[in-house]
Protein backbone atom coordinates (compact mmCIF):
# COMPACT_ATOMS: atom_id res chain seq x y z
CA UNK A 1 0.00 0.00 0.00
CA UNK A 2 1.28 3.49 -0.87
CA UNK A 3 1.75 6.19 1.73
CA UNK A 4 -1.53 7.92 2.50
CA UNK A 5 -2.15 11.61 1.96
CA UNK A 6 -4.96 13.86 3.11
CA UNK A 7 -7.21 15.42 0.50
CA UNK A 8 -7.57 18.90 1.98
CA UNK A 9 -10.40 19.94 -0.33
CA UNK A 10 -12.61 17.05 0.74
CA UNK A 11 -11.61 16.38 4.36
CA UNK A 12 -14.58 17.26 6.57
CA UNK A 13 -12.61 17.25 9.81
CA UNK A 14 -14.70 14.48 11.40
CA UNK A 15 -11.50 12.96 12.91
CA UNK A 16 -12.73 9.36 12.63
CA UNK A 17 -9.39 8.45 11.07
CA UNK A 18 -7.55 9.48 14.23
CA UNK A 19 -9.48 7.15 16.53
CA UNK A 20 -9.17 4.36 13.98
CA UNK A 21 -5.38 4.28 13.92
CA UNK A 22 -3.99 1.36 15.98
CA UNK A 23 -0.49 2.89 16.25
CA UNK A 24 -1.39 6.59 16.75
CA UNK A 25 0.24 7.59 13.47
CA UNK A 26 -2.35 10.32 12.86
CA UNK A 27 -2.19 13.62 14.74
CA UNK A 28 -3.81 17.02 14.26
CA UNK A 29 -2.58 20.13 12.50
CA UNK A 30 -4.29 23.48 12.03
CA UNK A 31 -4.40 25.16 8.64
CA UNK A 32 -3.81 28.87 8.09
CA UNK A 33 -7.59 29.23 7.78
CA UNK A 34 -7.99 27.80 11.27
CA UNK A 35 -9.40 24.35 10.46
CA UNK A 36 -8.08 21.10 11.91
CA UNK A 37 -6.82 18.38 9.56
CA UNK A 38 -5.30 14.94 10.15
CA UNK A 39 -1.54 14.68 9.78
CA UNK A 40 -0.22 11.23 8.92
CA UNK A 41 3.25 10.22 10.08
CA UNK A 42 4.26 7.71 7.43
CA UNK A 43 7.29 6.68 9.49
CA UNK A 44 4.92 5.33 12.16
CA UNK A 45 2.11 4.20 9.85
CA UNK A 46 1.96 0.40 9.43
CA UNK A 47 -0.17 0.69 6.25
CA UNK A 48 -3.02 -1.34 7.78
CA UNK A 49 -5.52 0.61 5.68
CA UNK A 50 -8.10 1.12 8.45
CA UNK A 51 -8.14 4.92 8.15
CA UNK A 52 -8.36 4.49 4.38
CA UNK A 53 -11.35 2.21 4.85
CA UNK A 54 -13.08 4.61 7.21
CA UNK A 55 -12.41 7.89 5.48
CA UNK A 56 -13.62 8.76 2.01
CA UNK A 57 -11.21 11.73 1.79
CA UNK A 58 -7.90 9.82 1.84
CA UNK A 59 -6.55 9.14 -1.63
CA UNK A 60 -7.62 5.61 -2.46
CA UNK A 61 -11.15 5.82 -1.09
CA UNK A 62 -13.06 8.67 -2.68
CA UNK A 63 -16.52 7.19 -3.14
CA UNK A 64 -19.66 8.98 -2.03
CA UNK A 65 -21.58 7.50 0.86
CA UNK A 66 -24.31 5.30 -0.62
CA UNK A 67 -26.53 4.66 2.39
CA UNK A 68 -28.43 7.95 2.37
CA UNK A 69 -32.16 8.10 3.02
CA UNK A 70 -35.21 9.96 1.76
CA UNK A 71 -37.48 11.30 4.56
CA UNK A 72 -40.56 9.15 5.17
CA UNK A 73 -42.33 11.87 7.18
CA UNK A 74 -41.87 15.63 7.46
CA UNK A 75 -43.19 17.78 10.31
CA UNK A 76 -43.34 21.34 11.53
CA UNK A 77 -42.89 21.16 15.30
CA UNK A 78 -43.18 23.53 18.26
CA UNK A 79 -42.49 22.34 21.78
CA UNK A 80 -45.52 22.91 24.02
CA UNK A 81 -43.18 23.91 26.84
CA UNK A 82 -42.31 27.54 26.09
CA UNK A 83 -39.34 27.52 28.46
CA UNK A 84 -37.72 24.65 26.55
CA UNK A 85 -38.50 26.23 23.19
CA UNK A 86 -37.06 29.57 24.29
CA UNK A 87 -33.74 27.88 25.19
CA UNK A 88 -33.66 26.06 21.85
CA UNK A 89 -32.59 27.24 18.41
CA UNK A 90 -35.92 26.40 16.81
CA UNK A 91 -38.82 24.35 18.17
CA UNK A 92 -37.15 22.34 20.93
CA UNK A 93 -36.92 18.90 19.28
CA UNK A 94 -33.33 18.13 20.28
CA UNK A 95 -34.15 18.55 23.99
CA UNK A 96 -36.97 16.01 23.91
CA UNK A 97 -34.94 13.47 21.92
CA UNK A 98 -32.12 13.65 24.43
CA UNK A 99 -34.50 13.55 27.39
CA UNK A 100 -35.97 10.30 26.08
CA UNK A 101 -32.51 8.73 25.78
CA UNK A 102 -31.41 9.92 29.23
CA UNK A 103 -34.58 8.59 30.86
CA UNK A 104 -33.69 5.20 29.42
CA UNK A 105 -30.23 5.15 31.04
CA UNK A 106 -28.57 6.25 27.81
CA UNK A 107 -25.99 8.79 26.71
CA UNK A 108 -26.18 11.80 24.42
CA UNK A 109 -23.40 13.22 22.28
CA UNK A 110 -23.46 16.79 21.04
CA UNK A 111 -21.58 20.08 20.79
CA UNK A 112 -20.83 22.39 23.73
CA UNK A 113 -18.60 25.36 24.45
CA UNK A 114 -15.62 24.48 26.61
CA UNK A 115 -14.11 26.92 29.14
CA UNK A 116 -12.29 28.74 26.32
CA UNK A 117 -15.47 29.00 24.22
CA UNK A 118 -14.13 26.52 21.72
CA UNK A 119 -16.76 24.14 20.36
CA UNK A 120 -16.28 20.44 21.00
CA UNK A 121 -18.38 17.28 21.06
CA UNK A 122 -18.84 15.45 24.35
CA UNK A 123 -20.60 12.23 25.38
CA UNK A 124 -22.57 12.45 28.62
CA UNK A 125 -25.50 11.26 30.71
CA UNK A 126 -25.44 14.46 32.77
CA UNK A 127 -28.44 16.70 32.10
CA UNK A 128 -26.51 19.85 33.02
CA UNK A 129 -24.00 19.10 30.27
CA UNK A 130 -26.85 18.13 27.91
CA UNK A 131 -28.37 21.54 28.50
CA UNK A 132 -25.13 23.11 27.22
CA UNK A 133 -25.71 21.27 23.93
CA UNK A 134 -28.92 23.21 23.32
CA UNK A 135 -28.71 26.04 20.83
CA UNK A 136 -26.81 26.47 17.58
CA UNK A 137 -23.04 26.85 17.63
CA UNK A 138 -21.91 28.19 14.28
CA UNK A 139 -18.34 26.90 14.48
CA UNK A 140 -16.77 23.58 13.51
CA UNK A 141 -16.81 21.24 16.49
CA UNK A 142 -13.75 19.32 17.64
CA UNK A 143 -14.47 15.56 17.59
CA UNK A 144 -11.04 14.46 18.84
CA UNK A 145 -11.01 11.04 20.58
CA UNK A 146 -14.82 10.85 20.68
CA UNK A 147 -15.46 7.73 18.64
CA UNK A 148 -13.87 5.28 21.05
CA UNK A 149 -16.12 6.62 23.83
CA UNK A 150 -19.22 5.99 21.72
CA UNK A 151 -17.94 2.52 20.85
CA UNK A 152 -17.44 1.73 24.54
CA UNK A 153 -21.00 2.69 25.53
CA UNK A 154 -22.56 0.74 22.65
CA UNK A 155 -20.54 -2.33 23.62
CA UNK A 156 -22.06 -1.92 27.11
CA UNK A 157 -25.51 -2.04 25.44
CA UNK A 158 -26.20 1.57 26.37
CA UNK A 159 -28.39 3.70 24.16
CA UNK A 160 -26.47 6.54 22.50
CA UNK A 161 -27.94 9.51 20.65
CA UNK A 162 -25.41 11.29 18.45
CA UNK A 163 -26.25 14.75 17.15
CA UNK A 164 -24.16 16.72 14.69
CA UNK A 165 -23.64 17.77 11.10
CA UNK A 166 -24.28 15.12 8.42
CA UNK A 167 -20.55 14.61 7.78
CA UNK A 168 -19.98 14.09 11.51
CA UNK A 169 -22.76 11.49 11.59
CA UNK A 170 -21.15 9.80 8.58
CA UNK A 171 -17.86 9.66 10.48
CA UNK A 172 -19.57 7.94 13.41
CA UNK A 173 -21.23 5.35 11.18
CA UNK A 174 -18.03 4.66 9.23
CA UNK A 175 -15.93 4.22 12.37
CA UNK A 176 -18.40 1.93 14.14
CA UNK A 177 -19.11 -0.21 11.09
CA UNK A 178 -15.43 -0.70 10.41
CA UNK A 179 -15.01 -1.78 14.04
CA UNK A 180 -17.97 -4.18 13.66
CA UNK A 181 -19.88 -2.52 16.51
CA UNK A 182 -23.58 -3.39 16.81
CA UNK A 183 -25.61 -0.26 15.98
CA UNK A 184 -28.95 -1.38 17.45
CA UNK A 185 -28.69 1.12 20.33
CA UNK A 186 -27.26 3.99 18.26
CA UNK A 187 -29.65 6.79 17.32
CA UNK A 188 -28.55 9.63 15.08
CA UNK A 189 -29.83 13.15 14.53
CA UNK A 190 -28.26 15.45 11.95
CA UNK A 191 -28.89 19.13 11.32
CA UNK A 192 -29.64 20.96 8.10
CA UNK A 193 -26.17 22.44 7.84
CA UNK A 194 -25.15 25.72 6.20
CA UNK A 195 -21.48 24.80 6.51
CA UNK A 196 -18.95 25.01 9.34
CA UNK A 197 -17.06 28.29 9.93
CA UNK A 198 -13.44 28.63 10.97
CA UNK A 199 -12.78 28.17 14.73
CA UNK A 200 -9.79 30.53 14.48
CA UNK A 201 -11.86 33.37 13.03
CA UNK A 202 -14.50 32.78 15.70
CA UNK A 203 -11.78 33.02 18.36
CA UNK A 204 -10.49 36.25 16.80
CA UNK A 205 -14.04 37.64 16.76
CA UNK A 206 -14.48 36.90 20.49
CA UNK A 207 -11.11 38.43 21.37
CA UNK A 208 -12.05 41.59 19.46
CA UNK A 209 -15.30 41.89 21.42
CA UNK A 210 -13.50 41.31 24.74
CA UNK A 211 -11.14 44.13 23.85
CA UNK A 212 -14.02 46.44 22.96
CA UNK A 213 -15.95 45.66 26.16
CA UNK A 214 -12.78 45.44 28.27
CA UNK A 215 -14.15 42.30 29.90
CA UNK A 216 -14.12 38.51 29.63
CA UNK A 217 -16.98 36.67 27.93
CA UNK A 218 -19.10 34.49 30.22
CA UNK A 219 -21.85 33.26 27.86
CA UNK A 220 -22.68 33.06 24.14
CA UNK A 221 -26.10 32.49 22.57
CA UNK A 222 -26.28 32.50 18.77
CA UNK A 223 -30.06 32.22 18.79
CA UNK A 224 -31.19 34.71 21.40
CA UNK A 225 -34.94 35.11 20.90
CA UNK A 226 -35.62 38.77 21.40
CA UNK A 227 -38.35 40.86 19.79
CA UNK A 228 -39.66 37.85 17.82
CA UNK A 229 -36.38 37.30 15.98
CA UNK A 230 -34.55 34.00 16.34
CA UNK A 231 -31.14 34.85 14.87
CA UNK A 232 -29.76 37.36 17.33
CA UNK A 233 -26.38 36.66 18.86
CA UNK A 234 -26.14 37.62 22.52
CA UNK A 235 -22.76 37.66 24.25
CA UNK A 236 -22.61 38.32 27.98
CA UNK A 237 -19.54 39.79 29.66
CA UNK A 238 -18.09 39.47 33.13
CA UNK A 239 -18.68 43.18 33.78
CA UNK A 240 -22.44 42.76 33.29
CA UNK A 241 -22.63 44.26 29.81
CA UNK A 242 -24.27 42.47 26.86
CA UNK A 243 -23.57 42.53 23.14
CA UNK A 244 -26.69 41.81 21.05
CA UNK A 245 -26.57 41.89 17.26
CA UNK A 246 -27.43 39.95 14.10
CA UNK A 247 -26.68 39.77 10.40
CA UNK A 248 -28.83 42.79 9.58
CA UNK A 249 -27.24 44.90 12.30
CA UNK A 250 -23.84 44.16 10.82
CA UNK A 251 -22.43 41.58 13.22
CA UNK A 252 -19.06 40.66 11.72
CA UNK A 253 -19.15 36.95 12.39
CA UNK A 254 -22.72 36.46 11.19
CA UNK A 255 -21.89 38.37 8.00
CA UNK A 256 -18.76 36.34 7.28
CA UNK A 257 -20.64 33.11 8.00
CA UNK A 258 -23.89 33.76 6.13
CA UNK A 259 -22.07 35.24 3.14
CA UNK A 260 -20.12 31.95 2.97
CA UNK A 261 -16.63 33.45 3.25
CA UNK A 262 -15.29 31.41 6.16
CA UNK A 263 -16.53 27.86 5.60
CA UNK A 264 -14.36 24.76 5.44
CA UNK A 265 -13.24 23.87 1.90
CA UNK A 266 -15.26 20.64 1.94
CA UNK A 267 -18.48 22.56 2.65
CA UNK A 268 -18.47 23.94 -0.89
CA UNK A 269 -18.42 20.33 -2.18
CA UNK A 270 -20.73 18.82 0.44
CA UNK A 271 -22.26 15.42 -0.39
CA UNK A 272 -25.08 15.99 2.11
CA UNK A 273 -26.58 19.31 0.97
CA UNK A 274 -29.67 17.65 -0.47
CA UNK A 275 -32.75 15.68 0.57
CA UNK A 276 -30.78 12.42 0.85
CA UNK A 277 -30.21 12.28 4.59
CA UNK A 278 -27.72 10.27 6.62
CA UNK A 279 -29.43 10.07 10.06
CA UNK A 280 -32.50 8.59 11.69
CA UNK A 281 -33.87 12.11 12.20
CA UNK A 282 -32.94 15.46 10.64
CA UNK A 283 -33.78 18.75 12.37
CA UNK A 284 -33.44 22.39 11.42
CA UNK A 285 -35.27 25.70 11.19
CA UNK A 286 -38.49 25.64 9.20
CA UNK A 287 -37.63 28.71 7.14
CA UNK A 288 -40.51 30.02 5.03
CA UNK A 289 -43.20 28.21 7.00
CA UNK A 290 -45.45 31.26 6.82
CA UNK A 291 -45.78 30.64 3.07
CA UNK A 292 -46.99 27.05 3.44
CA UNK A 293 -48.71 26.76 6.83
CA UNK A 294 -50.98 29.57 8.03
CA UNK A 295 -51.00 30.76 11.64
CA UNK A 296 -48.36 28.32 12.94
CA UNK A 297 -45.27 30.52 13.04
CA UNK A 298 -45.33 32.72 16.14
CA UNK A 299 -41.76 34.01 15.59
CA UNK A 300 -40.46 32.03 18.60
CA UNK A 301 -38.97 29.14 16.62
CA UNK A 302 -40.42 26.28 14.55
CA UNK A 303 -38.48 23.09 13.89
CA UNK A 304 -38.41 21.30 10.58
CA UNK A 305 -38.25 17.55 11.30
CA UNK A 306 -37.44 14.81 8.81
CA UNK A 307 -38.14 11.26 9.95
CA UNK A 308 -35.76 9.22 7.81
CA UNK A 309 -35.84 5.67 9.24
CA UNK A 310 -38.14 3.33 11.10
CA UNK A 311 -35.84 3.71 14.10
CA UNK A 312 -36.24 7.47 13.88
CA UNK A 313 -40.00 7.11 13.59
CA UNK A 314 -39.99 4.88 16.65
CA UNK A 315 -38.26 7.34 18.94
CA UNK A 316 -40.07 10.39 17.60
CA UNK A 317 -43.45 8.73 18.17
CA UNK A 318 -42.53 8.47 21.87
CA UNK A 319 -42.07 12.25 22.18
CA UNK A 320 -44.58 13.53 19.63
CA UNK A 321 -47.08 14.44 22.36
CA UNK A 322 -44.60 17.08 23.56
CA UNK A 323 -45.19 19.14 20.40
CA UNK A 324 -47.71 21.00 18.38
CA UNK A 325 -47.19 19.16 15.09
CA UNK A 326 -48.29 19.70 11.53
CA UNK A 327 -47.31 17.22 8.83
CA UNK A 328 -45.69 18.90 5.86
CA UNK A 329 -44.44 18.13 2.35
CA UNK A 330 -41.03 18.30 0.73
CA UNK A 331 -41.98 21.07 -1.67
CA UNK A 332 -43.07 23.29 1.26
CA UNK A 333 -39.85 23.14 3.22
CA UNK A 334 -37.04 23.40 0.69
CA UNK A 335 -34.15 25.72 1.51
CA UNK A 336 -30.84 26.31 -0.20
CA UNK A 337 -28.82 23.77 1.77
CA UNK A 338 -31.37 21.07 0.98
CA UNK A 339 -30.74 21.72 -2.72
CA UNK A 340 -27.00 22.30 -3.06
CA UNK A 341 -23.84 23.16 -1.13
CA UNK A 342 -22.93 26.77 -0.44
CA UNK A 343 -21.17 28.44 -3.34
CA UNK A 344 -17.75 30.04 -3.13
CA UNK A 345 -18.42 33.81 -3.09
CA UNK A 346 -16.72 36.55 -5.04
CA UNK A 347 -13.59 37.91 -3.36
CA UNK A 348 -13.22 34.60 -1.49
CA UNK A 349 -9.51 34.23 -2.21
CA UNK A 350 -8.88 37.91 -1.60
CA UNK A 351 -10.65 37.75 1.77
CA UNK A 352 -8.61 34.76 2.92
CA UNK A 353 -5.37 36.28 1.63
CA UNK A 354 -6.09 39.40 3.66
CA UNK A 355 -6.86 37.39 6.77
CA UNK A 356 -3.80 35.16 6.52
CA UNK A 357 -1.42 38.02 5.80
CA UNK A 358 -2.92 40.88 7.83
CA UNK A 359 -5.29 39.34 10.36
CA UNK A 360 -8.90 39.58 11.52
CA UNK A 361 -9.15 43.36 11.93
CA UNK A 362 -8.20 43.90 8.31
CA UNK A 363 -10.56 41.14 7.18
CA UNK A 364 -13.66 42.72 8.71
CA UNK A 365 -12.96 45.97 6.89
CA UNK A 366 -13.74 44.10 3.68
CA UNK A 367 -17.27 42.99 4.61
Amino acid sequence: MNCLEVNYEKCTGCMACIDSCPVSAISLETSKKGFIYPKIDNDICIKCGLCDKICKTILSNNKKINNTLIPIKIYAAKNKNESIRNRSSSGGVFYELTELILKNDGYVCGAIYNDRFEVEHVLTNDRKIRDKMQGSKYVQSNMYKLYEKIEEKLKQNKKVLFSGTPCEVAGVYKFLRCKNVCLDELYTCDIICHGVPSPKIFSDYLKDLENKYNSKIVDINFRYKENNYTQNIKIEFENGENYISNYFKGDYFYNLFLKDYILRDSCYRCDYANMNRISDITIGDFWGIEKSIDNFDDKRGVSLVFINTDKGNGIFSKISDKFNLIESKEEDCMQNNLKRPCRIPQNYNKMWKTYIEKGYLELIKMI
